[in-house]
């Protein structure tokens, strides 16, 4: 397999991964989603600037309400939330298991957790998320097992060696810096404790056909932009939020870095597609060609199986005195 390729389901220690359902990714006009500016990995954009706790406050709560719409966003978002269960069942991990969800958001995933007996410390940087998710807990019945806390990913306030599992789903695109983040992701694992994350993908095939996006094109546009805001002519939007996607080769080698093992990888969702930004089908057609082409990764085929929208990983701590850093 070619560096940066992934297959759709790969095959690890735990065993086989299955894609369930199918998936989409909502990220440009016409899918339900507003519009994010996007940065590539290592290609910061001009005037680039994280948006404060209040933007995203207000963005998570569109995607909380995505979760009870038709569109590829909701598709996405209940796909990689079941997959990612699905990993962690597989797992067998004890009743009452000592859990960490970092960036918990509405609490969707806090509160699957909670349901399967874990106890769950949930960290977020938005004081307002954290009110959500305690009102999803409590109305299923699960707060009890859930302890909120405000807190940034790059410096968590836990000992090393505190958690069984990790997971953080939705959260790298929005960090400053991802190596630095699984780097405290990886320190309060136990030794042998399993990580569960994603990544968006700077490579998917929507970016890839639309050449607003593209990201071979990404420095001619960085360029462009800097000279349009050197002479005054354009200037950035601060209430976008901003994301940053990675190349699948590019990440592998953050998380092992950090000393994890790869277990299980997965690769999916597919569209919108888009031509300068402008919707090429509708929301009904979007799915159901989402699904096709989820079925084509699924199975293996090159070119696709690393093209989705976003990439998941199951990842496992190193044993106590088996690290061996990146490079030796």
């Amino acid at each position: 397999m070619p560096p940066g390729e992934a297959r759709a389901s790969t095959t690890g220690a735990v065993g086989p991964a299955r894609a369930t359902g199918t998936t989409g990714r909502a990220a440009g006009p016409g899918a339900g989603a507003p519009y994010v500016r996007r940065t590539f990995a290592g290609q910061p954009a001009a005037g680039h600037q994280r948006p404060a706790g209040k933007r995203l406050h207000g963005w998570g709560r569109r995607l909380e309400d995505s979760y009870s719409r038709q569109d590829l966003l909701r598709v996405i978002h209940q796909h990689r939330q079941a997959l990612a269960l699905e990993w962690i069942d597989g797992l067998g991990l004890p009743t009452g298991s000592q859990a960490l969800e970092v960036g918990p958001g509405s609490g969707f995933m806090t509160t699957a957790l909670a349901e399967r007996e874990f106890i769950v410390a949930a960290a977020d940087a938005t004081p307002r998320m954290l009110d959500t998710m305690r009102q999803r807990a409590g109305a299923a019945d699960v707060a009890h097992r859930v302890r909120p806390l405000a807190a940034d990913a790059h410096h968590l306030p836990f000992a090393d060696g505190s958690f069984r599992l990790v997971v953080a789903l939705g959260v790298v695109p929005w960090l400053r810096s991802a190596p630095l983040a699984v780097a405290e992701m990886t320190r309060v694992l136990e030794p042998g404790g399993y990580l569960v994350l994603n990544a968006d993908n700077s490579d998917r095939l929507a970016l890839r056909l639309d050449p607003r996006h593209n990201p071979r094109w990404a420095p001619a546009r960085l360029y462009a932009k800097s000279l349009l805001h050197s002479k005054g002519m354009l200037r950035p939007r601060q209430d976008e939020p901003r994301i940053t996607a990675h190349r699948l080769a590019d990440f592998d080698r953050i998380l092992r870095a950090a000393g994890l093992e790869l277990l299980r990888r997965s690769t999916f969702g597919f569209g919108p597609f888009t031509m300068f930004g402008v919707p090429m089908t509708s929301a009904r057609l979007g799915i159901r060609l989402n699904a096709r082409l989820q079925r084509l990764a699924d199975q293996g085929m090159p070119g696709v199986r690393s093209a989705g929208a976003q990439y998941l990983v199951l990842a496992r701590a190193p044993l106590a005195g088996r690290f061996v850093p990146a490079g030796r």
